[in-house]
């Protein structure tokens, strides 16, 4: 990027909001080095930034959450990429108590959204125990899945409404926030942009989400939240295999009982806890919680009607256990995670594995993935396992953490975050999310048909390929 590039945006953004200085570009350092990092305020500048990143093909890779960064989809790929970096748009923008929705900017995170939420008796619907630095635009985006499926009713949940910046520069708000009026002419009306189909029967959001910043820069969404409840209560359960708990599941699911409710293996509940202490190979978690002026009554029965199921499927419930108490996994819920994040406490590096399939399926993935560490000669005993309950029970997500020392093992780490992956594809994982080594595997077993539909997309939302190209299956290079 030469001297006239780079005072044609300082001209559109200000000087103080670009930067090329070695020591900050090397925070944002991926395959290739970028060029630039820029802090937009605003969807004006935004567009337009991408149009002149159009007029002057340079590539833009968009990030709204700082480090580390664990899975690379944000770091660029190709050479002079200029790093949009939202986190300067840190605004909550509304929050509607009585429809249950808010409205955020990128710059976001969960330690500035529960507080405000709380204050008018809210919460988000958000994963387990993210990065403090973590983006609540960035995890709707990507999908991330929520510790509570009872609330999780579309894959999509807990996103609604979007305002995008396509690759064209083109700007279009989703749902029911595209219209008619402003965004404060809906508001005066009692609008609360909390319904994401449209506009018309298109539902462009979709396209977006899980995109990771190859369709559209977002600028803010609006997203459900729930109820804080007046009275909780957490379950645990022990078991020695994830099919212990299968029957349970299952009627719990069918009967919409609980509000939290996932399953970690010892390694991850030992990183999450902070903690040496020894576990049960697995623990099931279940929250169950009471509203209003029959929170007691509503808690009360949920509860029994939790105890019998665990009575008749032979899964022992208990508030406590000798090695761990249903008030520590309390501690770590409805928060980001302390600095340093959590999955770097245990060895110092982490990489993820994420894939998404059927309760009755998982502890044969798990056996399966286990067993090529054993072939790579990673321990198993630093592999962290976190299993997630979505859409009412309907599909859940499994993330594997392999947690490895740098000098140590290393290699053993490379060799199982391909060889597992792919063995794990092979036997019918669903990759929803690719990320990294996995990504070109998972589209060559993709229909041929459903990857040239995607790049169609791609053509027509961002035509000349400036977002965040390299990514997913989007490999051409700047025209």
């Amino acid at each position: 990027m030469n001297e006239t590039q780079i005072a044609e945006i300082e001209q559109i953004l200000g000087k103080e909001k670009v930067s090329n200085s070695e020591k900050i570009l090397s925070v944002y350092s991926g395959n290739e080095p970028p060029s630039l990092v820029v802090w937009p305020t605003c969807t004006e500048e935004i567009v337009k930034l991408v149009k002149w990143a159009n007029k002057n093909s340079l590539p833009l890779v968009p990030i709204s959450s700082s480090g580390p960064k664990l899975r690379g989809s944000s770091l660029p790929k190709v050479k002079n990429a200029i790093i949009v970096d939202l986190n300067k748009m840190c605004k909550i923008l509304r929050i509607d108590s009585k429809n249950k929705v808010a409205m955020i900017e990128p710059g976001v995170t969960y330690d500035q959204l529960i507080p405000d939420l709380k204050k008018v008796g809210l919460r988000p619907l958000m994963p387990l125990l993210p990065k403090a630095s973590k983006s609540v635009l960035a995890s709707c985006l990507d999908r991330e899945p929520i510790t509570t499926p009872r609330f999780h009713w579309d894959t999509t949940d807990p996103l609604l409404c979007t305002e995008t910046v396509f690759g064209t520069g083109d700007v279009l708000r989703t749902g029911a926030a595209a219209g008619p009026g402003t965004l404060e002419e809906q508001w005066k009306s009692g609008q609360a942009q909390k319904n994401p189909q449209g506009p018309s029967q298109f539902d462009p959001f979709r396209l977006v989400q899980g995109s990771q910043g190859t369709i559209g820069i977002v600028t803010w969404i609006s997203m459900k939240c729930e109820k804080l409840p007046d009275k909780q209560l957490f379950l645990l359960a022990q078991g020695d295999d994830l099919n212990s708990f299968q029957e349970f599941n299952y009627a719990i699911y069918r009967r919409r009982l609980a509000d939290e409710h996932f399953m970690l293996n010892s390694i991850s509940l030992k990183g999450i806890l902070a903690t040496n202490k020894l576990y049960s190979p697995w623990t099931l978690v279940i929250g169950v919680s009471g509203h209003g002026m029959l929170a007691d009554e509503e808690l009360e029965y949920r509860v029994n009607d939790i105890r019998d199921i665990g009575s008749e499927t032979n899964v022992d419930l208990q508030e406590n256990f000798d090695a761990i108490r249903s008030s520590e996994i309390v501690s770590i819920l409805n928060r980001s995670s302390r600095v340093p994040y959590w999955k770097l406490g245990l060895a110092g590096n982490c990489f993820e594995v994420m894939f998404t399939t059927t309760l009755d399926r998982v502890q044969g993935f798990y056996d399966t993935f286990c067993g090529v560490a054993e072939e790579c000669d990673f321990p198993v005993d630093q592999i962290g396992a976190y299993v997630q309950p979505m859409n009412q029970g309907t599909n859940t997500h499994v993330g594997i953490d392999l947690y490895y020392h740098l000098d140590e093992d290393t290699e053993s780490a490379i060799s199982l975050l391909a060889k597992g992956q792919k063995r794990l594809l092979d036997e019918g994982a669903y990759f929803s999310r690719p990320y990294g080594v996995i990504t070109d595997a998972v589209f060559e077993k993709a229909s041929p048909m459903t990857v040239a539909a995607m790049k169609r997309v791609k053509a027509i939302f961002d035509p000349n390929n400036i977002l965040n190209p390299g990514t997913l299956c989007f490999k051409e290079v700047l025209q």
